[in-house]
């Protein structure tokens, strides 16, 4: 079947960030010429750069306008973009799709031959916590925007979560001259994906720049005093402390409910098979969403980074394409990577270290920056440094070269 001849196919690209946004690229790139009906989702926006969130636009240094992403380029496919739209369920048996659209705007049924669900993550929000004044998640830029707004009455700032997001938020409001309390439910701030040793230099830089730690905390209440009046936290050790704006950084759950009844695996995401299918033949997922099996890891995973969500996204579409064609495709096997800027260092990490069981660390640099490096039976699966990137990309390397070696996937 000629692809880019094609002119009869309908194409549904659910969700409008990065994933959603490379499908449509690449599927014109590749010449295709059907209809594409790209469901963009609720916020009404175009796509834009969510990692300048938490980092650059928090800080003033770039507007909404410059994080756009570049307008696909069109050379033949008949696109109709759905903002202020969400899909809500999938009905298997006629292969379409219910398309709402928010504030009661109404519904249409799409039928398809083929569907991308990029659909992304939404914010952790406790239910206790959800609409209470001064009280913001950072998600959307809507949801940066509103922490924006709230920043203009030099407000005392209190983060509650030490992930990437709580530990980027932390640093961007103090480089805005905010006073900051984070509060670190476990025992360091980024410890969860870094491990211990970057955990605690990512304290020491915290302190060192003047933020207020908790740590081991978890915050068991919130009361707000009317619209523009202090948040009262309560922890779980009977404490309490108050600020006039809270930022909630308590991690993202997947946004792909609406398929259920659709005959998939949504046990952690969207289950997909190594080449990003799932188990009916017309749908493939792409970006957060995308539970797949790793062939270098030998295990599946969700991978919720920046980067990731374009190259999937490309790979998916080339799984499309391979179905077109009656060829097999090839599994993804790009190796995780992300990134986090803080106090103007960056961090980086390669690879994928659940379930290490050693750990080594050395001295980069003319700072003496900790670079980590994890491994897994003997076998190196990831690479942690700061202000080290020749380091830690050589790792990449080293870690796909040598996962497709053990896993045989390419032997041969």
């Amino acid at each position: 079947m000629s692809v880019a001849g094609d002119t009869s196919q309908t194409i549904v690209v659910a969700g409008g960030s990065l994933a959603g946004h490379t499908v449509v690229a690449e599927l014109d790139r590749r010449g295709f010429t059907g209809d594409v009906v790209w469901v963009r989702g609720p916020e009404g926006t175009a796509p834009y750069s969510r990692p300048a969130l938490s980092k650059e636009l928090i800080q003033g240094k770039v507007t909404r306008d410059t994080i756009r992403l570049p307008v696909p380029e069109r050379y033949g496919l008949r696109l109709r973009v759905l903002d202020h739209a969400v899909c809500a369920r999938l009905d298997p048996d006629a292969d379409r799709v219910l398309v709402t659209r928010t504030a009661g705007a109404g519904e249409e049924w799409i039928p398809f031959d083929a569907l991308f669900v990029c659909t992304g993550m939404r914010a952790r929000v406790p239910a206790a916590f959800t609409g209470l004044p001064g009280v913001h998640c950072l998600r959307t830029l809507a949801d940066a925007e509103r922490i924006k707004e709230r920043l203009a009455g030099r407000p005392r700032t209190v983060v509650v979560g030490a992930g990437l997001i709580g530990s980027e938020m932390a640093a961007s409001l103090r480089s805005c001259g905010l006073p900051v309390e984070l509060v670190v439910q476990g025992r360091l701030p980024m410890e969860p994906v870094f491990g211990a040793e970057l955990g605690r230099f990512c304290l020491d830089r915290h302190h060192a720049h003047g933020v207020t730690t908790r740590l081991g905390a978890t915050v068991t209440g919130l009361s707000a005093a009317g619209p523009r009046g202090p948040v009262t936290l309560t922890y779980d050790d009977g404490e309490r402390t108050s600020a006039d704006l809270v930022v909630l950084g308590l991690g993202a759950v997947t946004s792909c409910d609406w398929l259920d009844g659709g005959g998939l695996d949504l046990s952690d995401g969207l289950g997909c098979d190594a080449a990003l299918r799932t188990a009916r033949p017309n749908v493939f997922a792409a970006g957060d969403v995308a539970n797949w099996w790793h062939p270098v890891f030998g295990r599946r995973m969700r991978v919720e980074h920046w980067s990731n969500a374009s190259a999937q996204a490309r790979h998916a579409v080339e799984s499309w394409s391979a179905a077109q064609e009656g060829r097999e495709p090839a599994p993804f096997a790009d190796v995780p990577y992300f990134w986090s800027d803080q106090y103007g260092l960056k961090y980086q990490m390669v690879g994928h270290a659940h379930g290490h069981d050693e750990v080594r660390v050395e001295r980069t640099g003319a700072d003496g920056h900790p670079f980590v490096t994890y491994f897994r039976a003997g076998r190196v699966v990831a690479a942690a440094g700061v202000n080290a990137p020749r380091a830690v990309m050589r790792m990449k390397a080293r870690i796909q070269s040598e996962g497709m070696t053990t896993q045989g996937v390419y032997a041969g």
